[in-house]
């Protein structure tokens, strides 16, 4: 753990150089938009790809036979990323009007009857053992929540990731309380000069269960120690996409399965279907969880 913690340390200076640049913060911004949606919103079950889910946000299409609740999670998402960007920009701290305004975004349109209030019913997750408090009980824990928010004026990644796991097991509203919990831990991040955690999606057992640990056992070392993985990682991309040291995709010949499949003058579907039979593998893949072909796989494909 403490390695771990030396690490963090050494990659959050590196960050900060990165957000203290306005040009590679709008880039990041941008990106972003997409990246946290997409994420946090599969974590969630929502069906869509990450190129629906740009097509979303940047263009306001949709494709295919997915149901409109997917799509707007995903526009929703992009708002209330923005609206935590803003937040992030002034000098005080986090309030509960902050938490409401931020999940007022992540439902409207979806959930209106619940969107920005908190639940006045009682809430079970499905297969867990954790036993949330009742809804009456909601109303005294959260301004307890934000008490303890503003108690300790020093920071650390390690405090917001607390703030992660507390609020999900107060769990205030019906339904976007991990959506919720992900974009205030998002914005104590920025408050503080630092930039998003990304939780992937393919982690999603993983980062269920070790919440549900810390929630029965009051133990939150493997809690802990996962979410420091999570966001060093989530660093390393940060970093590795404006790192002159790292040879671009192109130049090293690996490409994404769009660009690969165009190269070998087939259809993306085609290529799914050979992954799918097990004839073609990827070579690599991005943090970003895209998958890496080698120019030199296509002779597979012919």
């Amino acid at each position: 753990m403490l390695k771990l913690l030396k690490e963090l340390t050494e990659k959050e200076k590196q960050i900060r150089l990165i957000v203290g640049d306005a040009q590679k913060m709008k880039v990041l911004q941008d990106w972003l938009l997409t990246e946290l949606a997409y994420t946090s919103n599969a974590i969630e079950g929502n069906t869509l790809s990450r190129k629906e889910t740009n097509m979303a946000i940047a263009q306001n299409r949709t494709i295919g036979s997915k149901p409109i609740k997917d799509y707007l999670e995903a526009t929703n998402h992009a708002d209330a990323f923005k609206l935590v960007l803003e937040l992030s920009k002034n000098n005080r701290a986090v309030t509960e009007d902050d938490i409401l305004s931020i999940h007022k975004q992540i439902l409207k349109g979806i959930d209106e009857e619940f969107s920005g209030r908190y639940r006045t019913v009682r809430v079970r997750i499905s297969g867990s053992h954790v036993i949330m408090p009742n809804p009456a009980k909601v109303y005294k824990l959260m301004p307890e929540f934000i008490k303890w928010l503003k108690a300790d004026k020093s920071f650390s990644a390690h405090k917001a990731f607390a703030a992660h796991l507390k609020f999900v097991s107060i769990h205030p509203f019906v339904d976007g309380n991990g959506r919720t919990a992900r974009l205030l831990v998002n914005l104590i991040l920025l408050k503080n000069g630092l930039l998003p955690l990304i939780i992937r999606p393919r982690d999603r057992k993983q980062y269920i269960y070790y919440i549900e640990e810390a929630q029965l056992t009051q133990d939150t070392s493997k809690y802990d120690k996962f979410m420091i993985t999570a966001y060093i990682r989530s660093m390393n991309t940060y970093i590795g996409m404006f790192d002159e040291k790292v040879p671009d995709i192109q130049t090293n010949r690996l490409l994404k399965i769009s660009e690969f499949a165009k190269e070998a003058g087939v259809p993306v579907s085609t290529i799914r279907y050979y992954l799918r039979i097990g004839k073609i593998k990827p070579i690599s893949k991005t943090d970003g969880d895209y998958m890496l072909f080698s120019i030199d796989q296509i002779k597979d494909i012919k």
